[in-house]
């Protein structure tokens, strides 16, 4: 018996297009949650925007489900009679530690005392949720092999509190089973992870990359894929700028504008955007100014021009979010079209893969008025042919 395929609006797909539809924000500080990273590019990326996030709504959703199990282990801990602390008592905010100068921060879950097997010790909480298969691998391995990237976070949260100890609490979220490990502070791994946080902090460009192969398992799964391995450079923001510096008290100063820049500043960035050379990954750069640099594609040869100015012996400008919005791939495309058409640019969200076409602002808005050279008879056939066909299709859907 044939089955009723799912309609498009059930009120399953109805929810996750609900969180696909939230903003996906910058965080404004390197987070202690990260610090542990395989890739110390990753972590530096993050933390300067090189990237928004782009989590579908069904992660999304699978990490409001973690955060809501957060509370209801809080609730667990009091009812077996151990004291919990999960906000500031001076601020009603969670609790939160930072260091070098407000630039590396986290948030813990809470502070406990009275747990059942250290009764007169204060520990630092944190709790995760894991899917069957790696709650069996933490329980097996324990969280320093299995999960070392809570281990330290747990270490930086131990070592900024000056406390010696913390209770992990892991669930599973396929039998509900918990798992309960302590961990105590490892005052040398502490120290190793907060000289590694202070390096990044002052990196004026990323670090290597922790493999060249696009499909090492890391780099598979990270949120950077697409810049470092598919030649797509940075967001234009300030953070990817090369006038703003990390300044004291999480702040952000602007050598372009002799201004601190406030949160809001940093994410829209300006038209005098200069990208940090290493944030173009497919070219390099040989020549620049105080407003421009300019660079040379490193599989073709072409050469082009970043910054609000520009250079007449090195190929046509583009603005920061123009070379966002373009992929190296088509570079010389690109080029060939601002040289034939001055003044054009690259329209954004257009130009992220091999499948996009380039899209252009300040152009015809029909493709047919664009010229291009003139098809074969025979090939414009086939073309009228699949436009009829295409509106047949439209005409069966309404």
């Amino acid at each position: 018996m044939a089955t009723i395929p799912e309609s498009q609006h059930t009120t399953a797909a109805a929810i996750v297009r609900w969180y696909d539809s939230k903003p996906q924000e910058h965080r404004p500080h390197m987070g202690a949650s990260l610090i542990g990273h395989a890739c110390e590019r990753s972590v530096w990326l993050t933390w300067r925007w090189a990237m928004t996030p782009e989590f579908s709504g069904r992660i999304l959703r699978l990490f409001d489900t973690g955060k809501r199990e957060e509370a209801r282990i809080l609730e667990e801990l009091r009812g077996i009679g151990a004291q919990v602390w999960d906000v500031d008592p001076e601020t009603g905010d969670q609790i939160r530690v930072s260091a070098l100068n407000g630039h590396f921060s986290g948030s813990l879950d809470g502070i406990a005392k009275g747990l059942p097997e250290a009764p007169k010790s204060t520990a630092v909480l944190e709790f995760k949720t894991h899917s069957n298969k790696s709650f069996n691998d933490l329980v097996k391995k324990k969280v320093r092999e299995g999960k070392p990237q809570h281990f330290d976070q747990m270490t930086v949260y131990m070592g900024l509190m000056d406390i010696d100890r913390a209770l992990y609490i892991a669930v599973n979220k396929d039998t509900d089973d918990l798992y309960t490990e302590w961990v105590h502070l490892d005052t040398d791994r502490f120290a190793v992870l907060m000289a590694r946080a202070e390096r990044l902090v002052g990196m004026t460009e990323p670090p290597p990359r922790i493999s060249d192969d696009a499909a090492y398992f890391v780099c598979k799964m990270c949120s950077f894929w697409k810049h470092c391995h598919n030649g797509l450079a940075a967001e234009a923001n300030c953070r990817t700028c090369c006038h703003a510096t990390p300044v004291e008290n999480a702040a952000w100063q602007c050598a372009k504008h002799s201004k601190e820049l406030t949160h809001a500043d940093q994410l829209a960035g300006c038209n005098t955007h200069l990208m940090i050379p290493a944030l173009v990954p497919y070219a390099e750069p040989v020549d620049g100014g105080e407003n421009w640099v300019a660079y040379k594609h490193k599989a073709n040869g072409i050469h082009f021009v970043n910054g609000p100015e520009g250079c007449a012996d090195y190929g046509p400008v583009f603005s920061s979010k123009e070379l966002h919005n373009c992929n190296g791939t088509l570079m010389a495309d690109v080029i060939a079209v601002k040289n034939e058409i001055p003044g054009s640019k690259v329209a954004s969200g257009t130009t992220n893969g091999p499948d996009h076409t380039t899209m252009w602002d300040d152009l015809a808005t029909n493709p047919d008025d664009i010229p291009v050279k003139q098809d074969h008879p025979a090939k414009q056939e086939e073309r009228k042919k699949i436009a009829r066909t295409v509106k047949a299709m439209e005409s069966f859907k309404k």
